[in-house]
């Protein structure tokens, strides 16, 4: 049975308090795997690591608050504007279903609003790095055009257009993914409680996130290795890339998916919870 819900805003201060704690730990994770790596290559630890870690860590902390709260901001002021994000909450304890078109749509525009705003920096920086011309043409003669394409991008605005489309396209193959696995396997299962007109996330079971966003990466995984064998012109040699693509990405995903969720729900313990405001469907 359906229970449809119009996600009419997010609260930034709560929804930024925990997006942004998650990321702190996964800037760290990676920050220590880096230190780790960088120090096994060269066979000591060098104290530039260690300032390269921090760098990372800090600037994760200011990227994340920014973008936890922009988005959030923008959510909240565009849907006001925009067709409704209708979710299909069944028992209030899960979501099984997602608007496609809307929710995709709403994700291209914010993309759209980002990238128009931070445009004229990304312009401004590569401007002074010329070297980057040269770097772009061998790496498109080795066949990484793949890679090349989105890049050079952010000299020109094509670069706007593009961050619209695939803002669009990947949130819409995403939710279409997410509207075919999540009834399967019971929703996503939440934990739910009423604060006022606004609803509190008490708690994400991590198994079903897992299940979700690891099936998810493995079709992006099997998405990004096709294309680029198409653009590299040797699919059959790139069939084992493929393959660890679909499975890194299964794994990772899963592993991301479910301690993100456990991070969520330790964080929302200690500090607060993110809160949403759902309404009911006419």
């Amino acid at each position: 049975m359906k229970n449809l819900k119009n996600l009419k805003s997010i609260d930034l201060l709560s929804t930024t308090i925990i997006g942004t704690s998650i990321n702190l730990i996964w800037s760290i994770v990676f920050a220590i795997v880096l230190i780790v790596g960088l120090s096994s290559v060269i066979g000591r630890f060098d104290i530039s690591f260690a300032i390269i870690g921090i760098g990372i860590v800090f600037g994760t902390i200011i990227l994340s608050i920014a973008q936890y709260f922009g988005i959030s901001f923008l959510y909240n002021f565009l849907i006001k504007k925009m067709k409704n994000i209708v979710v299909n909450m069944p028992g209030l304890d899960k979501i099984t279903e997602v608007s496609v078109v809307p929710f995709s749509l709403m994700v291209a525009v914010i993309s759209l609003i980002i990238s128009i705003s931070i445009y004229p920096l990304i312009f401004l920086a590569l401007s002074f790095v010329s070297l980057l011309y040269p770097l772009l043409q061998a790496m498109s003669l080795q066949g990484l055009a793949w890679l090349v394409f989105p890049i050079s991008l952010s000299f020109s605005p094509m670069f706007i257009v593009y961050a619209f489309i695939i803002g669009f396209v990947f949130t819409a193959i995403g939710t279409f993914i997410f509207n075919m696995i999540s009834p399967k396997i019971g929703g996503l299962k939440l934990s739910l409680a009423a604060d006022g007109k606004m609803t509190k996330i008490m708690s994400i079971d991590p198994k079903t996130t897992g299940m979700i966003t690891g099936v998810i990466c493995l079709i992006f995984g099997l998405i990004y290795g096709i294309i680029f064998s198409i653009l590299t012109g040797n699919l059959p040699a790139n069939l084992i890339l493929i393959v660890i693509l679909t499975i890194k990405g299964l794994i990772g995903g899963f592993i991301y998916g479910a301690l993100s969720s456990v991070l969520y729900n330790f964080f929302s313990k200690k500090f607060t919870h993110v809160k949403l405001e759902l309404e009911e469907t006419e």
